[in-house]
């Protein structure tokens, strides 16, 4: 740096105009996995899956529930798309936890990061095991 005339100046958040990723990665939701393919899979293996299926069926009748259904799609609570088949939950996995932009941030970040988004019964319990035995860490 001594070679050149630098100047280096740090610009808070709000005045940072144009921010790169890692700046705000905070901030990044799982848009890894293209929605539309990622929504295609899920509603097929909610076909697939005794508890979509029967879970549907109560909120078809009336019943109260966490659950409730958008697009043909099963949501927990408000914004949670519930994803049924391990291998779709493999691949969220993988894609929150061993890409560039996901930092292998460890079982913490990387369940806190797709419970934003997504759930599935023992999503933590998976996360944990998911990091503990990855190859990449």
């Amino acid at each position: 740096m001594a070679l050149f005339n630098v100047d280096i100046r740090h610009k808070p958040g709000k005045e940072n105009i144009v921010p790169n990723a890692l700046n705000r990665k905070h901030q990044l939701r799982v848009v890894y996995v293209e929605e539309s393919e990622l929504q295609k899979e899920v509603r097929l293996a909610n076909c697939r899956d005794a508890f979509a299926m029967e879970t549907r069926q109560s909120i078809q009748n009336g019943a109260k529930s966490h659950f409730h259904l958008k697009n043909g799609l099963l949501w927990y609570k408000q914004n949670r798309l519930y994803v049924p088949e391990r291998k779709i939950r493999d691949t969220l996995l993988k894609e929150c936890h061993d890409e560039p932009l996901a930092s292998h941030g460890g079982a913490k970040r990387t369940t806190t990061v797709l419970k934003k988004s997504y759930y599935w019964f023992n999503l933590k319990f998976d996360a944990e095991e998911y990091v503990k035995t990855g190859l990449t860490c």
